[in-house]
C-alpha cells in the first residue's frame, strides 16, 4: 500500500527507471551533504530519517559524516529499497539502516525522531505523507524540507509546473501546522528548517 497523493503537487509518483540519476555524486556540488548535515543539527545521539531516501545517496553521505547518530532511510517504494540496499552493500555503516514505509519497524518510530531530511520530495507528498511526518517526530523534533524551486531555470531535476517556488512550499508546510524557523537557498533548491506548532 502506497500514500494517498491527494495534496501532491506532482502529478505522479517517482519512476524508479530513472533511480541511476540520484547516485549522481555531481547533485553534491548543488546540494552540499555538510551543509544539510548542519542544517539539521541532529543531536549527539539523536536519530535522524531520510524520508523518501531514493538510492540512499544522500543517507549513506549522512551517516558517514555523522558516525554518533543513527540515520534510517525510509521509502514507501520497495524497488527504491532494492538500490538502496545495493548502495549500502558498497559502503556499509553500522548507524545506518532502511525500512519500507510499511514495515513494523517503522511503524514503531513514530514520536521517537529527533530530525528528519525529506529532500526532493516536498512536491511529491500527499496529505497523508504529511501527517505521517509530523507523527514520526518527537515534540522536541525538526524536519528539513529541502526542494527543487520553480522560481528558478535549472538544467536538472522536474519540470517548474510539478514543484513549488519557495513562498508556495512555506505555504504548504505551514498549512500542514509545521512553523519555520529558518530558510535556506541554494542553487537550485529552497530550505525550511521546521517544527511541529503546539
Amino acid at each position: 500500500m502506497e500514500h494517498d497523493r491527494h495534496g501532491a503537487r506532482q502529478p505522479e509518483r517517482f519512476n524508479p527507471e530513472r533511480a541511476a540519476g540520484l547516485n549522481d555524486r555531481a547533485r553534491f556540488d548543488y546540494l552540499p551533504p555538510k551543509e544539510l548535515i548542519s542544517l539539521l543539527d541532529v543531536p549527539p545521539q539523536g536519530v535522524l530519517v531520510d524520508f523518501g531516501a531514493g538510492t540512499g545517496l544522500y543517507a549513506i553521505e549522512m551517516a558517514a559524516l555523522r558516525p554518533d547518530i543513527r540515520v534510517i532511510g525510509v521509502d514507501e517504494q520497495k524497488k527504491m529499497l532494492e538500490f538502496f540496499a545495493e548502495n549500502y552493500s558498497r559502503n556499509p555503516l553500522k548507524n545506518l539502516s532502511s525500512f519500507w514505509s510499511k514495515d513494523e519497524g517503522y511503524l514503531r518510530l513514530k514520536g521517537t525522531i529527533d530530525r528528519i531530511l525529506a529532500l526532493n520530495v516536498l512536491h511529491e507528498l500527499g496529505d497523508g505523507a504529511m501527517a505521517e511526518i509530523k507523527a514520526l517526530l518527537k515534540p522536541s523534533g525538526q524536519v528539513l524540507f529541502v526542494d527543487w524551486s520553480s522560481a528558478i531555470e535549472r538544467p536538472v531535476g522536474p519540470p517548474r509546473d510539478h514543484v513549488y517556488s519557495p513562498e508556495e512550499g512555506l505555504a504548504r508546510v505551514q498549512n500542514f501546522g509545521f512553523s519555520v524557523s529558518k530558510k535556506q537557498n541554494f542553487p537550485y533548491h529552497y530550505a525550511l528548517l521546521c517544527g511541529v506548532k503546539n
